[in-house]
C-alpha cells in the first residue's frame, strides 16, 4: 500500500515540469515547490511577489507550483554554499565599484532591486518586479514592440523555451532536469547556460558570487563576419531577439564592411583578435596590474572555445576575445544607468568608473 508521501512523490513527477527526456533528477521534498490543493491548516499555500513583499493568494500558480520565478529568487546572496540565485534582493544589495569586489553581494546578472524601486533604467522592467517602463513601455531600445509585458521566461522572456507561451510551460524540464556536462550545449532547456534555451556556456556554480579570473561564468561567442550573420548559441544573439538594431542588420553596425571600416555600433560577437598588431590598444587587454591578459570578470569576454576547461586568460586559444553584450552591461539590473556594470556616467569623478578601459587601454 503506497503512502501519502509516495502518492505525493509520484503526482509531482508527472507535472508539466518533467523533461521528456530521460535525465530527470528531482531532489529534495516535492512539497518544498508544489502544493496539492493550495490550503494547509485553513490558509492558501500558494504566495506572489506584489512587487514589495510575498503575499498569499487563493489562486493556485500553474502546476501547482508555491510561487512563481521572483517568489523562488527574491531574498538576500550571502557566503555559505550559494545554491539558489537571489535576482531581487530584499535588502539593498551591495555593489561596490564594479559588482565584482570582495565586500559585493551581487551575482552575474547584477540584481532587480534597483528597477523594483522605479529606476527604469537601472534593470530590466519585468512584470511582476515593477510597473512598465515609463519611457519606453513595451518598446525595447533598439527593437519592436513586444505583445505583452516583458516576464521572466516564455515568448516575451529571457528564460526558458522561448517558443512556449507562459512562463511556467515555457520552463517545462529545467527545474526537473540535470546534465553532468560543465559545458551546456544548448540541445535541450537543461542542457542550456542558465536555462536560456539553445544559448551555450559554462556556468560557476556560485553564479559569480565574488568571482576571479579563476572563478567566473564562460561565455560562448562567435566572431562574425558580416553585420547580418546571426547565431542562436551566444549570448549576444539572446539580447538581440530584443534589441536586434545593437547586434546585427544591413547598414546597422558598419559603415561599409563589417570589422574594417568604421563601426556605427558597438561591435558585438566581434573578435578583438582581429585587430593584428602588438601595438594594438585591445592587446593589453585588462592592463591593470601585472599579470597581463589576465581574464577580467570586470569587463569579460565570450569565447568560441567549447572545452570544459575555464578562460583564465585571452588571447590564448584562437577567438577567445569576443566582445559581447555582458562585456558592459548585466542581464537583470544595476544601481547604474542602462544597466551598465559600472558608473560610467560619474567618470573621471570621485565614484565613477571607466570599464572601457579594460578593453580600450590607450583611452583611459
Amino acid at each position: 500500500m503506497k503512502t501519502i508521501k509516495g502518492v505525493l512523490e509520484l503526482v509531482a513527477l508527472s507535472l508539466i515540469f518533467l523533461p521528456l527526456a530521460s535525465e530527470a533528477k528531482v531532489t529534495g521534498q516535492c512539497g518544498n515547490c508544489h502544493t496539492m490543493h493550495n490550503s494547509q491548516g485553513g490558509m492558501p499555500v500558494a504566495q506572489r511577489f506584489n512587487g514589495e513583499a510575498m503575499t498569499r493568494t487563493s489562486t493556485p500558480n500553474e502546476a501547482l507550483l508555491v510561487t512563481n520565478c521572483i517568489g523562488c529568487h527574491q531574498g538576500n546572496n550571502s557566503i555559505g554554499g550559494l545554491k539558489t540565485p537571489y535576482v531581487l534582493q530584499i535588502n539593498q544589495p551591495q555593489y561596490g565599484i564594479t559588482g565584482t569586489e570582495n565586500l559585493s553581494n551581487t551575482l552575474a546578472g547584477g540584481n532587480f532591486y534597483w528597477v523594483s524601486r522605479g529606476e527604469d533604467a537601472k534593470g530590466h522592467n519585468v512584470d511582476g518586479v515593477t510597473k512598465m517602463d515609463s519611457r519606453f513601455g513595451n518598446i525595447p531600445p533598439g527593437g519592436h514592440e513586444l505583445l505583452t509585458r516583458l516576464t521572466c521566461a516564455g515568448t516575451t522572456g529571457c528564460h526558458g523555451d522561448r517558443t512556449k507561451e507562459g512562463e511556467t510551460y515555457s520552463m517545462r524540464g529545467s527545474h526537473h532536469g540535470s546534465s553532468s556536462a560543465k559545458w551546456k550545449d544548448g540541445s535541450t532547456l537543461s542542457k542550456s547556460y542558465r536555462f536560456l534555451y539553445s544559448v551555450q556556456g559554462m556556468e560557476d556554480p556560485e553564479y559569480e558570487y565574488h568571482p576571479d579570473k579563476k572563478h567566473h561564468n564562460k561565455y560562448y561567442g562567435i566572431d562574425r563576419i558580416s553585420e547580418t550573420q546571426d547565431d542562436n548559441r551566444t549570448i549576444s544573439s539572446l539580447c538581440a531577439q530584443c534589441h536586434l538594431d545593437y547586434h546585427q542588420g544591413n547598414g546597422k553596425i558598419a559603415e561599409a564592411t563589417f570589422g574594417r571600416s568604421a563601426w556605427l555600433r558597438h561591435p558585438t560577437d566581434f573578435d578583438m583578435g582581429n585587430v593584428k598588431g602588438s601595438r594594438s590598444e585591445y592587446a593589453d587587454y585588462n592592463p591593470e596590474g601585472t599579470d597581463k591578459n589576465a581574464y577580467s570578470v570586470v569587463s569579460p569576454v565570450a569565447t568560441s572555445n567549447t572545452t570544459d576547461q575555464l578562460n583564465e586568460r585571452i588571447y590564448v586559444t584562437p577567438r577567445d576575445a569576443i566582445v559581447m553584450c555582458l562585456s558592459c552591461h548585466r542581464a537583470h539590473g544595476t544601481p547604474y544607468d542602462a544597466i551598465l556594470r559600472w558608473d560610467y556616467k560619474a567618470w573621471p569623478g570621485p565614484g565613477g568608473y571607466n570599464g572601457c578601459a579594460i578593453c580600450h587601454t590607450s583611452k583611459d
